[in-house]
Order: C-alpha cells, then structure tokens, then sequence
C-alpha cells in the first residue's frame, strides 16, 4: 500500500499525499468543480464559457483557475476519467494528476454537465432577430444557409424560417450575427441593406431595455465578376455599394454602372 514519506498517511495516489504537497508548494485546491456544456463541449472559465481543441484542455485550464498557486509553482495537470457522461444535469467524478517541484499527488474534481447560455437557446423559439431577404438568386439563398449552418458552433441558430422562393424570412437567435451576415450579403452581392430594432421587453434584474432587430436585404441583381452592359459599354462588377462600379474591359478605366 502507498504512503506519504513526509506524513506517513497511507493509501494515497501519487507520491505525496495533497495535503502535503499543499502545504510545501503554497496550493490551495478544495471542491473542484468544473462546467461543461453538452452541446458545443465549451467551458466554463471565469465566468465566460471558452472553447477548447479536446475535453482534456478545457478541463486542465478550468482547474488551473480554481488552484489558489500562492508560490507560483509550475503546474502539469493530466486529467484522469473513464468516459465523460455528457447528460444535462449529470455529474461525474475525475481525478486530477498533478506534477509541481519534484511531487507527484491526485486530487479530486467534479465535472457538472449543462448546457451554455447560447446552446441553452437552441430548439426554442426564443430569437433576437430576423434576417429578410427580399428578390433573392438561388445562390445567394444557399450562401445564407451554408453561413449560417457554419456558425452554429458558435451559439448561432436557426429557430423559424419562413416565406416562398426569393422572399425569405430567417428568425435567429443571435442580433450580432444577424447584423454581421446582412453586411456580408452587402459585400457579396448587388443589393439594399436596411435595418430597424423594435423594443421587445426589458430585463427585469438590470432594467436595460431589450430589443429585437429585423435586417432587410433585397437584392439588385448584380455581384462581384459579373460583366454586364451599361451605356453601350462590357463592363466586369468589381465593388458592390450604392451604386455597383466596374472595370470598362474595352479601356480599362473604372465606371459606375447604370
């Protein structure tokens, strides 16, 4: 059976017992519980839910943050676990391998399974805003669904879609995004953005007032590389805006398209 050269206690994992290595390295580390979210496996860190490349690095950096490291020892967490639950309101029990200063102990954590406050929205009907697009080509269709099924990693989804043909209406649960994507459209094809915000309720614990955009985009019928005539001329999209703009191709001087 192991037991701690320095204090004797026996039974313990690792070379040292924790208390021990506590005591030597200046750690404080009690009631480790970490967060993680089901659905987009962020953590939560510091009251911010952060992304990681694996499981195993959100978990080492949300201990590191509730290890109090007083000398400012060197820390090399290794996460121990069989298989991860990932069930809304499960909890499960790790331990934490750690080297510092020549000591090897093991700890315990706690990891509780939720959901973020962005995937805590997902298969609801609750939304910020909604995208409309009005006169829209096929392709500029696919491009805001493929856009927006790319962001859904990042908390953004798709709660309502509505309308026929090139007239459609796209409820989201992200304003930012929905903003974000109309001056896309704006950069990639010929057409009018407009927005407007309608007050929708205020938040009851810090009486800011809560509001719920709508972004219009309708579309002219041009787009960066298309060679089209105007006044006689050939000539190929290059900047999309007020009015669209281009290179004459006979004599390569730039003109506004009519």
């Amino acid at each position: 059976m192991a037991f701690c050269p320095k204090c004797g206690k026996k039974g313990i994992k690792g070379t040292f017992c924790s208390e021990c290595a506590e005591q030597e390295l200046g750690l404080e580390f009690k009631d480790i519980t970490i967060k993680k979210c089901i659905e987009c496996d962020r953590f939560m860190i510091r009251h911010k839910w952060q992304i990681f490349r694996s499981p195993d690095e959100g978990i080492i950096h949300a201990a590191y943050t509730r290890i109090k490291n007083l000398k400012s020892a060197v820390l090399d967490i290794t996460p121990r676990y069989k298989e991860l639950k990932d069930k809304p309101g499960a909890e499960q029990d790790i331990e934490l391998e750690i080297s510092a200063g020549g000591q090897e102990f093991i700890i315990p954590a706690k990891i509780q399974f939720t959901y973020c406050d962005k995937c805590a929205k997902k298969d609801t009907e609750y939304f910020e805003g909604v995208l409309q697009i009005r006169g829209a080509t096929p392709e500029l269709t696919v491009f805001v669904r493929t856009d927006i099924a790319a962001n859904e990693d990042r908390g953004v989804h798709l709660t309502k879609e509505s309308g026929s043909g090139a007239d459609l209406d796209f409820q989201m649960t992200s304003a930012k995004y929905i903003r974000a994507l109309g001056k896309k459209l704006k950069q990639n094809f010929n057409g009018e953005l407009h927005e407007t915000s309608k007050l929708f309720s205020k938040n009851r614990q810090t009486g800011k007032e809560i509001h719920r955009i709508s972004v219009l985009f309708r579309m002219r019928g041009h787009r960066i590389g298309d060679i089209v005539e105007s006044k006689g001329r050939q000539v190929k999209i290059t900047t999309l805006g007020k009015k669209a703009s281009g290179i004459d191709i006979k004599t390569g001087k730039k003109v506004f398209v009519e």
